[in-house]
């Protein structure tokens, strides 16, 4: 429990922490909490972290505290947690596949908030949009590294949880689809 609890909790502070630029850990927590933690957390631990870093990053970065063009995110989040959920009775091959996509996903989904929301000037055009998803190609870069790296640490934890614990999980991990 104390090691879930702590791999959380530094998901938090990690966004808080300068790192390299979209390499972070809120999809792989999404995903990951989506296929190993309860069903009753694996949706809302990995957006309450986001959801209470936002609080501080946001000022810090000139938005307004609750920035709502952001909700776009956070259902691509959820999206994330249920691909997770989906993916916690499969086979590896299924797994592994969802594992991938992820920073696709979310690449596709929060780059048409940008544009439908007109965080940057792009025209309300089909053209406009693949401006869009042309100039974030850099930043997706960094979420495939983040979310891949921080996918493999968390399951590597929480296999290292349930070979320490030798039976199961905490109230937090699921115990029978780990």
């Amino acid at each position: 429990m104390i090691l879930a609890i702590l791999m959380v909790l530094g998901a938090g502070l990690y966004r808080l922490l300068p790192h390299p630029m979209n390499v972070a850990p809120v999809a792989a927590l999404a995903f990951v909490g989506g296929m190993y933690f309860g069903r009753r957390y694996a949706l809302w631990v990995p957006l309450a972290v986001l959801a209470l870093t936002d609080l501080v990053l946001n000022v810090r970065v000139g938005y307004p505290v609750f920035f709502w063009p952001r909700a776009i995110d956070y259902g691509a989040f959820v999206l994330i947690g249920l691909l997770g959920l989906w993916a916690r009775g499969r086979r590896v091959g299924a797994k592994f596949g969802c594992a991938l996509a992820t920073p696709f996903l979310f690449y596709l989904i929060s780059n048409f908030g940008v544009w439908l929301f007109g965080i940057e000037n792009y025209p309300k055009t089909f053209a406009g949009l693949g401006q869009c998803y042309v100039a974030a190609l850099p930043f997706l870069r960094g979420t495939m590294i983040g979310d891949w790296t921080f996918m493999i640490l968390f399951i590597s934890i929480l296999k290292l949880v349930r070979q320490s614990a030798g039976v199961r999980f905490s109230w937090l991990v699921a115990e029978a689809h780990a």
